[in-house]
């Protein structure tokens, strides 16, 4: 009868120990797991950063006079407003929000005119609009074979991260 009640008494402490250790093993475990997703995400954003900043790099060359880049691009963004603005300043515009989430320029280039990324916005952290880029770059130099111009890649462009425009999202500018 004595061994029956040491038993259910050390029974009993074990349950107790249970009831009372669980949520605080539970808390820690969930702590270093929450801590590891942090760090794996960390990671994930920081090797999409560079493939993004490539792709925003990445230049296109028109091999034409200005004006006929210019004429070039116009009938590349013709069907895509929504998503591509002709600016008044001469530049262009990619929207992911705002007309002005990725500003495009023409510049001089010895073999024509370059198009290039000058400036980009995040949204959530991360750039947003690097595939409308890489779409437009496309639409261009289709819109360039159709009048039998020839396009290149061009020298390749590196942005620096700017001052935050609110709590988590900073402006990228192209690294001169």
């Amino acid at each position: 009868m004595a061994v029956d009640i040491l038993l259910y008494i050390l029974l009993g402490l074990l349950i107790l120990a249970l009831i009372i250790g669980g949520p605080v093993l539970k808390s820690r475990l969930n702590r270093g797991a929450s801590r590891a997703g942090d760090e794996a995400g960390k990671k994930f954003v920081a090797g999409q950063l560079v493939k993004t900043l490539g792709e925003f790099g990445t230049t296109l060359v028109i091999h034409a006079p200005e004006p006929l880049a210019r004429e070039i691009a116009a009938a590349a963004m013709a069907n895509k407003r929504k998503e591509y603005v002709i600016r008044s300043d001469g530049g262009y515009g990619i929207r992911f929000l705002e007309p002005d989430d990725t500003i495009v320029r023409l510049v001089a280039d010895p073999d024509g005119t370059r198009m290039q990324v000058e400036t980009f916005r995040e949204y959530m952290g991360v750039p947003q609009t690097a595939p409308l880029w890489k779409e437009l770059r496309s639409r261009v130099a289709s819109a360039a074979e159709a009048r039998d111009v020839p396009v290149a890649e061009g020298a390749p462009a590196e942005y620096l991260r700017g001052a935050l425009v609110d709590d988590r999202n900073a402006r990228w500018e192209r690294d001169a």
